[in-house]
């Protein structure tokens, strides 16, 4: 994009970011309005279940816009809006309703603003995206410490209306930084030999068949799912397991979130010396010891010293996956992509793994939500241990 300033993309990542950092009280808000570890389940599922719908929405406004911009600032708005009535509603069908808007417009934002930056930091390198990337974590780490000064229930209503600020803001930064039309630069003719302008939805979910972007797809997805499945219910297992209160929430991820900010910054270093199926394979392996080590703590520093590994499926999966969307397709269609993959690595996990949360909580307890979530994050590392093993015979330290 045209006279897109590096401090515009880098502020617009910031506010997003603090903006989401609501993320840390959903289910503890729920649970605070008389809704039960089934129901919980059932909301988060839901809303993750209409946050599937939101990417299959966005590629056709992309093509009808030619471009991300104006569907991410529809998205913030939307969620903007959804965050500062969520903490006023009261009864399970208010606030289920309530999340599922949220949910169908912030599962948008993600991508669609990955989609923008990386297309206005085209000439600075994929090492500058994951910088820029962390300027975001800095975003989230200032929106939990800001938290931990507001540790009681009647602060929430303040604390979410704050968030939803920092969506609107982020939401006049778009409209003013972005509001040239892209660049009608032609991206490189790559050898899949594709042509024409962005793609349909269904000529979108063609190309993520295609066997290395499936194969990751499954990778993220089933790691995505035993990952919200812990970071779900978090907020429950702090208050029930150690009894310290609201403020511990916010601890917990400001310690996640604090880690995370060098961790991208690391995996901007292990992208440019040794290729991108190392960040993968880094942020896969953090991940698996972040989910074991939650489901074996017995003090809370133990369980914090764990999420200390929070930000390596953030920074490197999730971050790696955006930058190989962005080497492997043309750029019609990288836009399009980046909005439709989060239903599968995101969307359709996360949906499952608050219902599953739910269940077992239920028929269980909360400790046995960990312990699952661990032994999957097991499997799922076995198979990334193959995969990226595998990719690494072709030579190319670029794309898996």
């Amino acid at each position: 994009m045209k006279n897109v300033t590096l401090l515009g993309v880098s502020l617009t990542m910031f506010l997003i970011f603090v903006g989401f950092s609501s993320g840390q009280f959903h289910s503890y808000l729920f649970e605070s309005r008389g809704i039960k570890g089934l129901q919980i389940g059932l909301i988060i599922m839901a809303g993750q279940g209409l946050g599937i719908l939101s990417p299959l929405f966005q590629v056709s406004i992309i093509r009808r816009f030619h471009g991300p911009r104006q569907p991410l600032m529809l998205m913030l708005g939307g969620a903007g809006a959804a965050l500062a009535v969520l903490p006023h509603l009261r009864g399970f069908w208010p606030l289920l309703i309530g999340f599922c808007l949220f949910s169908f417009c912030g599962s948008g934002i993600f991508p669609l603003n990955a989609a923008c930056t990386l297309e206005a930091m085209r000439n600075h390198g994929h090492g500058a995206y994951f910088r820029i990337r962390s300027l975001g974590t800095l975003g989230f780490l200032v929106g939990c410490v800001v938290s931990v000064f507001f540790p009681t229930l009647n602060d929430l209503p303040l604390l979410y209306g704050g968030f939803a600020a920092f969506l609107f803001f982020a939401l006049a930064m778009v409209a003013w930084e972005y509001r040239f039309a892209p660049s009608a630069e032609a991206a490189s003719v790559l050898p899949l030999g594709r042509t024409g302008g962005s793609p349909t939805f269904s000529a979108a979910l063609g190309l993520l068949r295609e066997p290395r972007t499936l194969r990751l797809l499954i990778l993220l997805g089933v790691m995505n799912f035993a990952n919200a499945m812990a970071t779900g219910v978090q907020g429950n297992y702090l208050v029930d397991r150690w009894h310290q209160g609201q403020r511990t929430i916010s601890m917990a991820w400001v310690v996640s979130t604090a880690c995370e900010v060098p961790l991208m910054l690391l995996c901007a270093a292990v992208l440019r010396r040794f290729g991108l199926r190392y960040v993968i394979g880094l942020g896969i392996l953090g991940t698996l010891l972040k989910l074991a080590g939650l489901a074996v703590a017995g003090e809370v520093w133990q369980y914090y010293l764990a999420l200390t590994l929070h930000g390596c499926f953030f920074s490197g999966a999730l971050t790696g996956f955006s930058v190989f969307l962005d080497r492997t397709y043309r750029k019609e269609e990288r836009a399009a992509l980046q909005a439709l993959a989060p239903v599968f690595y995101a969307g359709i996990p996360a949906s499952l793994a608050g219902l599953t949360a739910g269940l077992v909580w239920h028929a269980f307890s909360l400790r046995a939500v960990y312990l699952l979530s661990g032994g999957i994050a097991v499997a799922a590392a076995g198979y990334a241990l193959v995969l990226l093993r595998n990719s690494g015979q072709s030579g190319d330290k670029n794309v898996l």
